[in-house]
C-alpha cells in the first residue's frame, strides 16, 4: 500500500493489563476500533509514549501483528521500529514489513557522540537492506537533533517518506519544510503546535493526546482544511488546560488515567513511569470535564 502522511496520526498507547502488566489486546482492539470509528486518519503504534523501551522484541513484534490483524487496512499503519542498535532495527523493519504494514519509524540511534554523518549511515543501511517507507522521528527527547540540512541530506534516501519532527520551533519546521516538503511529508510530533504546523502547510500532525480525545482532535483538522479557521482555533486554544496536565504529570502515565476516565482504561504504565493515583486523576477529571464538556 502506498500512502501519503496526510492527517491525523494517534500515537497508541500500549495497554497494559492491572495484574502483571503485560499487554492487553483486548483493550487494543477496542482503542484501534475507536480511533478508526472516529475518523482518524492513521495509527503509530509502539513508539516511545507506547513504553517500547520496557519492551522485549517478542513484545513489539506481537504489537505489530495483532495491530496489522486489528486495523486490516482500514487506515495506514506504521510500526515504530526504533532501536539505537542498527541490527536489532533492521530485524524489527525486516518484521514489520513481513506483517504487511505500511511504514515504520526509526529514531536516530541514541548513543553517546553521534554526529550527523553516523545518522544519515543508520537509515541509508536500513534503507538498503529492507524495502519499506521509512518515517524518521526526529525526537529532541532521545539527546540528539537532526538539522534542517541532515533532514534535506536523509530525503534523498530511497525509502524515507516523512518525518515527524519534534521541534515546536516554528521557524525551524518552515525551514525544513522549505528544503524538503516537496519531497517527504512533515509532521509535528506534538499536537500542540498542531495549529501553527496546519498553518504553514504541513499536511498533518501526531498526537499522543489523541488517545483519550480523538474526536476533538479529527473535528479540530476538518474544520481547518474546510476553511472554517475561527472554529479550529476557538477548538485549540481551548486545550491549552490539556497539554499543561502532560507537563505537569508526564506522558504515557497522564494519558492513561485520562484514558480511564473516558473509558477507555488501558491499564498501568511500567517502570521508570508510575501510574498516577486518585487525586491526580480526580484534576485530571475536573480538567477533561470543562475543556471537552
Amino acid at each position: 500500500m502506498v500512502f501519503k502522511l496526510k492527517g491525523v496520526y494517534v500515537l497508541a498507547i500500549s495497554p497494559m493489563k492491572k495484574s502483571d502488566k503485560t499487554l492487553d489486546f483486548k483493550a487494543l482492539e477496542r482503542n484501534l476500533n475507536h480511533f478508526i470509528d472516529a475518523g482518524v486518519n492513521g495509527i503509530v503504534v509502539g513508539g516511545t509514549y507506547a513504553e517500547y523501551p520496557s519492551m522485549n522484541y517478542e513484545e513489539r513484534v506481537e504489537l505489530f501483528s495483532n495491530a496489522k490483524e486489528i486495523i486490516n487496512k482500514r487506515v495506514p499503519l506504521i510500526c515504530c521500529t526504533a532501536s539505537s542498535n542498527p541490527a536489532e532495527a533492521l530485524k524489527l523493519s525486516k518484521k514489520a514489513k513481513e506483517l504487511g504494514v505500511d511504514g515504520v519509524m526509526v529514531t536516530a540511534p541514541y548513543v553517546s557522540e553521534v554526529r550527523q554523518d553516523d545518522i544519515i549511515r543508520f537509515f541509508e543501511y536500513l534503507s538498503s537492506n529492507v524495502d519499506i517507507p521509512i518515517f524518521i522521528y526526529n525526537s529532541a527527547s532521545i539527546g540528539i537533533s537532526l538539522s534542517p540540512q541532515t533532514i534535506e541530506k536523509l530525503a534523498k534516501i530511497k525509502n524515507v517518506k516523512g518525518v515527524k519532527h519534534g521541534s515546536t520551533n516554528i521557524r525551524e519546521l518552515i525551514e525544513v519544510n522549505t528544503l524538503v516538503g516537496k519531497e517527504i511529508a512533515i509532521l509535528p510530533a506534538s499536537d500542540s503546535i498542531a495549529l501553527g504546523g496546519l498553518g504553514i502547510g504541513l499536511p498533518g500532525f501526531t498526537s499522543t493526546n489523541a488517545n483519550f480525545m480523538i474526536e476533538e482532535f479529527v473535528k479540530f483538522y476538518n474544520e481547518f482544511t474546510a476553511g472554517d479557521l475561527v472554529a479550529a482555533q476557538k477548538r485549540f486554544y481551548n486545550w491549552q488546560p490539556i497539554w499543561d496536565l502532560a507537563k505537569k504529570f508526564g506522558q504515557p502515565a497522564m494519558v492513561k488515567a485520562a484514558m480511564e476516565i473516558v473509558g477507555l482504561d488501558s491499564g498501568p504504565v511500567r517502570l521508570p513511569f508510575k501510574t498516577l493515583g486518585l487525586d491526580d486523576k480526580k484534576e485530571i477529571e475536573q480538567v477533561i470535564k470543562k475543556t471537552m464538556g
